[in-house]
């Protein structure tokens, strides 16, 4: 596979907003990939297009080989990712909600968690209603790393976490990719990706 991420002329407009206009890029294999820009630039959207999640009005997506129009579940099945504001069962537990989600993946995603949040200071019996937006943050990182999946698509992946586990959380990416995992972030803090990105957008 020549490139993990594939975009060819981009475009999506919602009424008179034109959300990407004709945007191309290629994400290489086992590289840290930062898509920079403010605020409302079509980030979101352009993740949305790449897993299936939404309509591009021209051009096409792929991801991991696959055609994002026709295989985005397959492409979803493959991929680790925390959209910026993460939707969490507020009932369960940090623990609790490892244990829902594991049933969706094979053996070893519960314990990876665990691993995961424990790293994370994160208290199993803590109900998600009563976390922070840094913890809860936390809990979605965990879930999309658990699986240890070719590729992680974060989309604001720091917002709520403070400075110390921000760059933690930063650096572990970097180390990520030295395995030959992909790590695609979508950010408009630029000081803070360009140190970690192989490659910006």
């Amino acid at each position: 596979m020549k490139c993990v991420i594939e975009l060819k002329g981009l475009s999506k407009r919602f009424g008179d907003v034109v959300a990407l206009d004709r945007v191309s890029l290629e994400v290489p294999p086992g590289a840290v990939f930062a898509l920079l820009g403010e605020n409302g630039a079509g980030k979101t959207t352009a993740i949305r297009i790449m897993l299936g999640l939404a309509d591009a009005d021209a051009g096409r997506a792929s991801v991991l080989g696959l055609d994002s129009d026709e295989h985005g579940l397959a492409i979803r099945r493959r991929v680790g990712y925390v959209p910026e504001r993460p939707v969490l069962y507020d009932w369960m537990t940090v623990d609790e909600i490892g244990w829902f989600v594991a049933g969706f993946h094979g053996d070893g995603f519960f314990d990876e968690y665990r691993r995961a949040t424990l790293g994370f200071h994160l208290v199993g019996g803590a109900k998600i209603k009563t976390l922070s937006k840094g913890a809860r943050a936390k809990v979605a990182l965990s879930l999309a790393l658990a699986g240890d999946p070719d590729l992680l698509i974060l989309d604001e992946p720091t917002s709520g976490l403070d400075a110390m586990v921000r760059r933690e959380f930063l650096e572990s990416m970097v180390d990520r990719a030295a395995t030959g995992k992909t790590v695609f972030l979508s950010s408009h803090q630029i000081n803070e990706v360009e140190r970690v990105a192989d490659v910006v957008a």
